[in-house]
């Protein structure tokens, strides 16, 4: 068996929030009497995370990610419960965590990698690779307080990526980067994961989730509410989004701790039932069934029937096409379309037709067909309704095919054309 790299057995996280400053002092001074409104940000939270994995946390905001974070990184201590972290870790979990601003970009780097527990020979046989993957030029000998946001967090991430972590905690930093440095960390990132690193990482992008993370947890309101598979947790976080009932996390977390192995269902269908997906299928333009295959290249239709379980005067109907990893590659809906919609009444159906020209390479892609109402509230959601295979040549590599012509471009041989 693998060997427990994090280990949380019932942790939680009381904060006293006061209404005055004053309050504090009268508690103090009158100790019978609490003026404190008590706020529970982790409560009873059971996780293990084995060496090498990586674990992706997602959650709405004000969830406990950042406080679950901050207690395995040893930043804040938790109220109750036990916690064990084997190896080294290092961490960002926000902008400029453990920077001084007045320091030059080179001297916060020997200071936090001190922080992190590397000696200043160690840091400076490391700090040309570091210099050299922040690329912030001659802002490296400037104070840290000149920087904008998206150069201190190249830096940060620079540091913490390179001291040799066993663990490496990210909380959301890689937003503020951009495109191409996004690109660099992700390359980092995998060659972490070759390494044996343990990665937590919390994004509200979920198709890095899905494309980085070999589990998943979702935080809700201060409980782990569920943990499996990426694709599992994503779909049970969207429905948590998009739905009109709450969840009482209570319920879920005493469901949770009755089996320490986490569960993972073929669950990938949500919504109210109001209005459902019946039936969806891909066709030509000439209407003929293409039974999930398309050809790269051609015009093709996805055709999708939808009856109404009560009236209906509200809804969006969307399709998102991924790589079966779950990447989207393109996603659209009515509404995005400025296509208007009309009212439904009680056991009356509808068909709705997207029509597109596949650009898509040869291979094997997934199609998620939603209705939703415009306020976000879903009818029915159905991830990986389908397995789309793309046929075509192979006169190009890649996801797409964009059907690129090339010629000489030199004057001199305009003739041959």
């Amino acid at each position: 068996m693998s060997e427990i790299a994090i280990s949380l057995k019932n942790v939680s996280k009381l904060y006293r929030r006061y209404s005055r400053p004053v309050d504090r002092l009268k508690e103090i001074l009158l100790p019978n009497r609490s003026r404190a409104e008590v706020f529970w940000a982790l409560q009873d939270v059971n996780l293990e995370v084995t060496q090498g994995q990586t674990l992706g946390i997602v959650g709405q905001n004000g969830s406990g990610k950042s406080t679950l974070l901050q207690i395995v990184a040893g930043t804040l201590t938790p109220t109750k419960g036990e916690v064990r972290v084997k190896g080294r870790v290092s961490a960002l979990l926000e902008l400029g965590s453990g920077f001084n601003p007045d320091f030059t970009g080179r001297q916060n780097v020997f200071f936090n990698g001190q922080i992190l527990g590397l000696s200043k020979k160690e840091i400076a046989a490391k700090f040309d690779n570091i210099a050299a993957f922040a690329d912030i030029g001659d802002f490296l000998d400037q104070p840290l307080k000149t920087y904008s946001s998206g150069m201190a967090v190249r830096l940060a991430f620079a540091v913490a990526a390179h001291i040799d972590p066993k663990i490496l905690i990210v909380d959301e930093a890689l937003a503020v980067g951009d495109a191409k440095f996004q690109a660099r960390c992700m390359k980092k990132i995998r060659q972490l994961q070759a390494e044996g690193v343990t990665l937590l990482l919390v994004s509200h992008d979920l198709s890095s989730i899905k494309f980085l993370c070999d589990r998943a947890i979702l935080m809700n309101q201060g409980f782990l509410l569920e943990q499996g598979t990426p694709k599992y947790v994503i779909n049970r976080y969207i429905a948590l989004l998009s739905s009109e009932q709450k969840i009482d996390p209570r319920e879920a977390q005493s469901i949770n701790s009755s089996n320490q192995e986490f569960h993972d269902f073929d669950w990938h269908r949500h919504g109210n039932g109001n209005l459902t997906i019946e039936n969806a299928t891909t066709t030509d333009i000439s209407n003929d069934n293409l039974k999930g295959k398309v050809q790269t290249g051609l015009v093709f239709r996805i055709i999708i029937e939808l009856l109404a379980h009560q009236n209906i005067d509200d809804f969006v109907v969307g399709i998102s096409l991924r790589t079966l990893t779950g990447i989207v590659l393109y996603g659209t809906n009515t509404n995005s379309l400025s296509i208007a919609l009309p009212n439904l009444q009680k056991n009356q159906k509808i068909k709705i037709a997207f029509e597109m020209t596949c650009h898509l390479h040869k291979g094997l892609y997934s199609l998620s067909i939603a209705a939703h109402s415009s306020t976000g509230i879903s009818y029915d959601w159905i991830d990986d309704y389908m397995v789309l295979e793309v046929i075509g040549n192979q006169s190009c590599d890649g996801l797409l095919d964009l059907n690129a012509t090339a010629a000489i471009a030199n004057p001199e041989y305009t003739n041959l054309f």
